[in-house]
């Protein structure tokens, strides 16, 4: 039970710990301050690639989709790729079972990735509310990573994950924008 615990946490830490340095560098313009969460968030990034097959692939989809959208255009971001990098050279990559499978699922979450970031930039609330909120929360990732769940079932524990990503994600977001609104 402990280890699932610590599990989710680090989902849930990796999660809170992006959006804060995305935020540091977009909303409150404080980029020194950014190197800090973003480090922490690429030490949980991989950290959690290490532990299995599927939160590897989960986590790679992320990383190529957000670098593929455009979405790394801050140098604070290097910090987290590179402990990224050196957790998974420290540690290990796990064994993966069926290489077919794992490009495949690489392939389907990162196209659901990319779908997000690109909806994200795309969707107007004006024009579709409902389109726009389901961009907003990036639920295509989401929705597709517990979809996958019938054909890979051990993909279960990552599909939870990335919806306790999310929350500490969303969670930061959350708190920004208070503390933010409090200052004005």
């Amino acid at each position: 039970m402990l280890e699932w615990a610590a599990y989710f946490s680090a989902y849930l830490l990796a999660g809170f710990s992006l959006k804060l340095g995305d935020d540091f560098l977009d909303e409150l313009d404080r980029p020194q301050a950014a190197w800090i969460p973003l480090s922490v968030a690429g030490l949980f990034f991989g950290l959690l690639m290490t532990v299995s097959e599927w939160d590897l692939v989960l986590l790679t989809s992320i990383v190529i989709g957000v670098v593929a959208s455009g979405k790394v255009n801050r140098p604070q971001f290097t910090v987290g790729f590179a402990l990224i990098l050196g957790v998974l050279l420290i540690i290990g990559v796990p064994a993966v079972s069926n290489w077919l499978d794992w490009f495949t699922l690489l392939f389907i979450l990162f196209m659901a990735a990319v779908l997000d970031e690109k909806g994200n930039d795309w969707a107007d609330q004006k024009t579709s509310p409902r389109v726009f909120k389901m961009f907003e929360y990036r639920l295509i990732l989401k929705i597709v990573a517990l979809g996958l769940i019938i054909p890979w079932p051990l993909f279960l524990p990552a599909a939870f994950g990335i919806w306790v990503f999310d929350f500490g994600y969303e969670s930061a977001g959350w708190l920004v924008r208070r503390s933010y609104e409090r200052n004005l």
